[in-house]
C-alpha cells in the first residue's frame, strides 16, 4: 500500500513525457482552406517557383490581368510528393483531420500514395515570398481561381500555366 502513490506518480510522469516524444500535430486550418500543412522550401524550389510565377504573369490575357490586378498573391507549385513521405501528414490523413476529399472518395485505403503539392505563395508585385514557409495541399482548387492557402487568399497558378478558356 505504501508504493501506490509512488507508482501513480511514476505512471503520470511517464505518460506526460510520452507527449514530448511524439511529433506535434500539424496546424489546423479553416474549412475553406486548402492547406494540410506547411514546410520550409529548399533554395532550388524557390527558384523554380519564381520562374513559374514569372511565366504565369507573362502569359496572362487581358481578363486574367484584371484578376491579377485585384489579387496580389499567387500560389505556385514548387514540388510534388506523396503523402507517405510526410509521417505527420499521413497521421492527420488517417485520423480524417486533413482535407483530401477528392482522394477519400476514390481510394481512402491507400493514403500513402495521395499526391501532395508543395506551393509557395508570392506577392506578384514584389516577386517575394509572402511567408518563409510553403503550403502543402492535397485537394486543389480550379486553376486560375482565388482560394485560401494557410490563411492567405491567392490565385492558384499550379505550375505556371493559365487554364484554357
Amino acid at each position: 500500500m505504501k508504493n501506490i502513490p509512488r507508482v501513480a506518480l511514476l505512471i503520470s510522469l511517464f505518460l506526460s513525457s510520452c507527449t514530448e516524444l511524439l511529433p506535434p500535430a500539424p496546424k489546423q486550418y479553416g474549412a475553406n482552406d486548402y492547406a494540410v500543412g506547411e514546410a520550409q522550401p529548399y533554395p532550388q524550389e524557390v527558384r523554380l517557383a519564381k520562374q513559374r510565377l514569372q511565366n504565369f504573369i507573362r502569359r496572362a490575357n487581358p481578363k486574367q490581368r484584371q484578376l491579377l490586378a485585384q489579387n496580389p498573391y499567387i500560389a505556385v507549385q514548387a514540388n510534388e510528393m506523396v503523402a507517405g513521405d510526410d509521417w505527420p501528414l499521413l497521421r492527420e490523413l488517417s485520423s480524417g483531420r486533413a482535407r483530401a476529399m477528392q482522394y477519400y472518395m476514390q481510394d481512402f485505403t491507400n493514403q500513402t500514395e495521395y499526391p501532395v503539392k508543395f506551393l509557395l505563395i508570392f506577392n506578384q508585385r514584389t516577386q517575394r515570398l509572402v511567408s518563409p514557409d510553403g503550403v502543402l495541399i492535397i485537394d486543389t482548387p480550379p486553376l486560375g481561381r482565388v482560394a485560401e492557402f494557410a490563411g492567405v487568399k491567392a490565385i492558384y497558378a499550379e505550375t505556371g500555366w493559365w487554364p484554357i478558356l
